[in-house]
């Protein structure tokens, strides 16, 4: 099912794709799939085995350089320590700063904060519990253009709650850009 939902998204992107991906397109949509880990047992983004999640990315640029993005993501799994299940709903808001185009590779940073909305169901007797967690992102990322309007994004990202470093995400994207 979710294969074929992604080939639909992949075929109806490509059917609109219509303009130079980098040329001043305004707004984007995109969809992401995202891997975490976590950098110790004490200080983590999810108490998942293996954390993988996927999302939908919303982005305003303001210029050729400078983009806003909202990033809403959901992920789902057994947890690794005890018993039961975690269910996130994790929302970004972050810039993207693009120092340079090259060909039809576009580098960026980005640097934005993270709500996370966990609820986590535990196997035991079946008790649920939530919990809602801010951190910081800064990360790096590499866009390029496909196909018109069409782009292939890859980043790289580092989770801190305000005090320590909880661990990073590895994600991949495709992202259409509306010529308006």
């Amino acid at each position: 099912m979710k294969r074929s939902i992604s080939i639909t998204v992949i075929l109806l992107l490509s059917l609109f794709a219509n303009s130079d991906l980098f040329s001043q397109n305004r707004f984007s949509v995109g969809v992401v799939g995202s891997w975490f880990n976590n950098s110790s047992q004490n200080n983590r983004i999810s108490e998942i085995n293996n954390p993988s999640g996927y999302g939908i990315i919303l982005g305003y640029s303001f210029n050729k350089n400078l983009t806003l993005a909202f990033t809403g993501e959901y992920l789902s799994g057994n947890m690794e320590n005890i018993s039961g299940n975690e269910k996130d709903l994790r929302t970004h808001l972050s810039l993207y700063l693009t120092p340079f185009v090259f060909n039809k590779i576009r580098p960026y940073f980005s640097m934005g904060i993270v709500l996370t909305n966990r609820k986590f169901e535990y196997s035991i007797t079946n008790p649920t519990e939530t919990k809602t967690k801010l951190n910081g992102r800064v990360g790096v990322g590499i866009d390029y253009a496909l196909f018109n309007n069409i782009g292939l994004n890859a980043d790289l990202g580092f989770y801190n709650d305000g005090y320590n470093f909880v661990g990073m995400t590895s994600s991949i994207g495709l992202r259409y850009n509306f010529n308006l």
